[in-house]
C-alpha cells in the first residue's frame, strides 16, 4: 500500500472509531423510541396490587383493574384475539413470500383524524376493533392524568358502554368484511366516519352513561336511553367509546366540578382545558380519540379548543353543538352531514378569500381589561400573516359592543333556568354548599312569576346586541379578536379562582338579599372572573354569530393560544375556509404527538410502515411538558396540588401567569442513557468492523482506478 493511501484508511478508521459509539448509542435510542410506539408496549398504568377481573366482549378480553381516585380511567386493556406480541416471521405460502401485517401503532393512531383513520378502514387497513383497542389503551395511559374521560362505574368507564362499543366495532368490520353482500352494506358518503373511535361530552345523554348534568346530589344517575348528540355520532359512523368530564351544568369556562373533579390540561396537567367541553379537549388534544363532541352557549367550544390547540367551531345560533377536532377537513365534513345546529340556508365563501374584509382589535368587550401580552402577540402574529398573505386587514380601536352591558342580558337566560331550578329542588341549608355556587343563585332566583325576587329592569332586550353586531358585519366580513385573554388558568383555586370566594359566599345566601336589585347586581357580579379571562365568546352567543377559534400561536411557556374569527349570521363554510387557508399555509400549532405535518421540519422523525403510512414519532422542541399528576388528589370534590404561588393573583388579566412544573417530563421523550459493558463492547467491535469496511472501500477504489 503507498504511503499517501495510509490516510484513505486510517482517517476513516479513526472516525470511526471516535464517531460509531455515538452513532450506535443514538441507534438505541430511535431503537426505544421505536419500542415506545409500538402497540405492544404501551403502559396500561394499571395498579400492581390489585386483582384484575377479565371480561369477555366477542374476540377481546377486557382487563378491569379497580382504582381508587375518582379521576382514574377504566382500567381497560383491550387484548384482540388474534394480536400477538411481535410480528410473526415471514411466511411462503404458494411459493409467494407473504409478509407479517405491521401493526398500526398507538403513535400513528394519535396522530390521525378521524377522517384518515375512516379511510384505512375504508382501505381494510385497519379494522374498526383494533383502532377501539387502541383508543382504550391510549385512555388507559392519558386519563389517569388528565382526568378527561367520566369513570363513574366503580373509578371505571361503565361496562355497558364498553361492551356496546366493542359490538358497535365488530358490527362494522363484518359489514366491510362482507362488502355488497352484507346486510347492511356500507354506504361512506353517508357514513364517512365509520368506525371511528370518538367520545361524548358527558352533558350529552348516552344511553348507560351519566345523566347527573354534574350535580353532585344527583350522583349515580344514569341514562337509559341516548339523546341527539350520541344518536347522530352513530348516524355519521362513529364508535362511542364513553363520555367526557364536563363543569356543573355545564356552566362554568373551565372544567371542575363538586362531582367529577379539574380536567387537566395535556400540555401542562396542572392547568385547566378550559370548559365545558373541556373533557373532550383533553380526550382530542392527548390522542385519546380524534374528535369528541361539545356543546357552546357562551364558549364552551372555543374557550377549551383555544386552550389545548383545537379546532372549535360555533355555529349560528346562541345555544349550539359541535364536535372539537383537529383537522378542518373533520369539522367540514362532519358540518356537512350533520343536522344539528347547522343553517337551512348558507352564506357561501368567495372563490379568492382575499376579497374578504377583516377587522380586528385588541380591544375587549370590558373596556378598562387589558389583554395579555400572549394575547396581543397572537393577534398582530396573525395580523401580518395575513397582510403578507395579501388581505385586507383594519384594526378598530373599539369593540362594538359594551360587554358591561351585554353580561347583564346575558344573566337573564339564566335566573330561574329551568335546569338550575331542578337542581335546587329538594335543597336544604345542610347539602346547600354540595351545589356550586352559581347553581344556587341562579336556581333560587326569578324575575317572573308570583315569587319573582330579581329585579332585571336595567337590562337591555337582546335584540341590542344582535343589531350591534350586524350594523358592524354591513362594513367587514370577518371579526379576528383573541379567543381568550390569557392562556388556560391553574387548577389551583388560591391562584386562579374561577369565582371568588366572598362572591360564592353571598349567593350561597341570595335569599337573605331583600333588594331585588342588589339581587340582580350580585348574580351579575358572579361571571366576571370568568368574563375576564374569556371575555370574548360569550359575545357571540348573545348576538348568535357563528365564530371559530382556530390553534395558531404558542406562548413562550409553551402553551397553545387561539385566535376566533366570527363572521355574520349563516357563515360557517366561510370561517371553515378561512380556517383552511391557515391549516394549508401551516400555521396550526397543535401538540405534536397528535397532529404534525409528514415534514421534518420541527425536527422530527418519519417512519413509514408497510402499509405506506406515515407517521411522526419523535417529539420538536417545542413539545409540551406534561407534569405527573400524581399529586392531584380529587377526594370529595377538593383539589390538593402543588402551590405554584402562596399569593392569590389580581383577578384583573394583565400577562400571562407564571406556573412552575417541578416534576415534568417531555412527551413520548425516551432518556438517553450510558451504555452498559456491554453495549460498549458492542460500539468498540462494530468500529474495527467499520474501519475494514473503510480499508474493502480503498480496495475497491485502487482496483477501479
Amino acid at each position: 500500500m503507498k504511503k499517501n493511501n495510509i490516510k484513505y484508511v486510517l482517517i476513516p478508521a479513526f472516525a470511526a472509531a471516535a464517531l460509531f459509539p455515538v452513532l450506535a448509542n443514538d441507534n438505541q435510542v430511535k431503537a426505544n423510541d421505536d419500542k415506545t410506539i409500538t402497540t405492544s408496549n404501551i403502559n396500561t398504568l394499571e395498579s400492581t396490587n390489585k386483582k384484575t377481573t377479565s371480561v369477555s366482549t366477542a374476540n377481546n378480553t377486557i382487563e378491569i383493574a379497580p382504582t381508587t381516585s375518582a379521576s382514574s380511567v377504566n382500567s381497560v386493556k383491550p387484548t384482540p384475539a388474534n394480536n400477538t406480541e411481535a410480528t410473526s416471521s415471514t411466511n411462503v405460502v404458494n411459493n409467494k413470500v407473504i409478509k407479517p401485517k405491521v401493526p398500526f401503532t398507538v403513535t400513528e393512531y394519535k396522530q390521525k383524524s378521524a377522517l384518515e383513520l375512516a379511510q384505512l378502514i375504508r382501505e381494510k387497513k385497519v379494522t374498526s376493533t383494533e383502532l377501539v383497542d387502541l383508543a382504550y389503551k391510549v385512555i388507559a395511559e392519558e386519563n389517569p392524568k388528565l382526568n378527561a374521560v367520566l369513570t363513574t362505574e366503580n373509578g371505571k368507564i361503565p361496562k355497558a358502554i364498553v361492551d356496546e362499543a366493542y359490538r358497535t366495532a365488530k358490527e362494522i368490520d363484518n359489514r366491510i368484511s362482507a362488502g355488497k353482500l352484507a346486510a347492511n352494506p356500507v354506504d361512506w358518503k353517508a357514513q364517512p366516519f365509520l368506525g371511528v373511535p370518538a367520545l361524548i361530552k358527558g352533558l350529552d345523554q348516552l344511553k348507560n352513561g351519566d345523566y347527573t348534568n354534574g350535580v353532585y346530589l344527583n350522583k349515580g344517575k344514569i341514562a337509559d336511553e341516548s339523546g341527539p348528540v350520541a344518536k347522530e355520532f352513530a348516524k355519521l359512523g362513529f364508535v362511542i367509546l364513553g363520555q367526557t368530564n364536563y363543569p356543573e351544568l355545564g356552566t362554568r369556562n373551565i372544567t371542575d366540578s363538586k362531582l367529577f373533579g379539574p380536567a387537566g390540561n395535556p400540555w401542562d396537567p396542572s392547568r385547566n382545558t378550559g370548559g365545558s367541553s373541556g373533557g373532550s379537549a383533553g380526550a382530542v388534544a392527548s390522542g385519546m380519540v380524534p374528535i369528541a363532541s361539545g356543546s357552546d352557549a357562551g364558549g364552551s367550544i372555543r374557550i377549551p379548543s383555544s386552550w389545548t390547540g383545537l379546532i372549535g367551531l360555533k355555529p349560528t345560533g346562541h345555544v349550539v353543538k359541535f364536535p372539537l377536532v383537529k383537522t378542518i377537513e373533520d369539522a367540514k365534513a362532519y358540518f356537512e352531514k350533520t343536522e344539528l345546529s347547522k343553517p337551512k340556508t348558507l352564506v357561501e365563501p368567495p372563490k379568492d378569500l382575499k376579497k374578504l374584509k377583516i377587522a380586528y382589535t385588541l380591544k375587549t368587550p370590558l373596556k378598562d381589561l387589558e389583554l395579555s401580552e400572549v394575547a396581543k402577540k397572537a393577534i398582530l402574529e396573525t395580523v401580518d400573516f395575513l397582510r403578507k398573505e395579501g388581505f385586507t386587514i383594519e384594526e378598530v380601536k373599539e369593540f362594538p359592543i359594551d360587554g358591561y352591558e351585554g353580561i347583564k342580558t346575558y344573566t337573564v337566560g339564566g335566573i330561574g333556568e329551568e335546569s338550575y331550578v331542578a337542581a335546587v329542588k329538594g335543597v336544604t341549608e345542610e347539602n346547600k354548599r354540595q351545589l356550586d355556587p352559581t347553581t344556587y343563585g341562579l336556581g333560587t332566583s326569578s324575575y317572573i312569576g308570583p315569587n319573582a325576587n330579581t329585579d332585571i329592569s336595567s337590562v337591555k332586550p337582546l335584540s341590542t346586541f344582535i343589531d350591534q353586531m350586524n350594523a358592524f358585519y354591513k362594513k367587514y366580513d370577518l371579526f379576528l379578536v383573541p379567543t381568550n385573554a390569557v392562556t388556560a388558568p391553574s387548577n389551583d383555586k388560591k391562584v386562579d379562582p374561577y369565582i371568588e370566594p366572598d362572591i360564592a359566599e353571598q349567593l350561597y345566601n341570595i335569599n337573605k338579599i331583600k333588594d331585588p336589585k342588589e339581587r340582580f347586581n350580585l348574580l351579575t357580579k358572579q361571571w366576571l372572573p370568568m368574563t375576564r379571562r374569556s371575555p370574548y365568546t360569550w359575545v357571540f352567543n348573545l348576538s348568535g354569530n357563528p365564530a371559530i377559534s382556530l390553534p395558531t400561536y404558542l406562548s413562550d411557556k409553551n402553551l397553545p393560544f387561539g385566535v376566533m374569527f366570527a363572521a355574520k349570521d349563516n357563515s360557517e363554510k366561510v370561517l371553515l375556509e378561512i380556517g383552511q387557508y391557515f391549516q394549508d399555509r401551516h400555521q396550526f400549532k397543535m401538540n405534536p404527538a397528535i397532529r404534525s405535518s409528514n415534514v421534518s421540519e420541527n425536527g422530527n422523525k418519519i417512519g413509514v410502515n408497510e402499509d405506506g403510512t406515515k407517521f411522526e414519532y419523535a417529539v420538536p422542541t417545542y413539545a409540551p411538558t406534561v407534569a405527573e399528576l400524581s399529586t392531584l388528589n380529587i377526594n370529595n370534590g377538593t383539589v390538593s396540588t402543588p402551590s405554584k404561588s402562596e399569593n392569590s393573583l389580581n383577578s384583573s388579566v394583565k400577562e400571562e401567569k407564571k406556573v412552575v412544573n417541578t416534576n415534568s417530563t417531555k412527551l413520548n421523550s425516551t432518556p438517553k442513557t450510558l451504555p452498559n459493558t456491554g453495549e460498549s463492547t458492542n460500539n468498540f467491535l462494530s468500529a474495527i468492523g467499520l474501519s475494514f469496511l473503510a480499508l474493502i472501500g480503498l480496495l475497491k477504489r485502487k482496483n477501479n482506478n
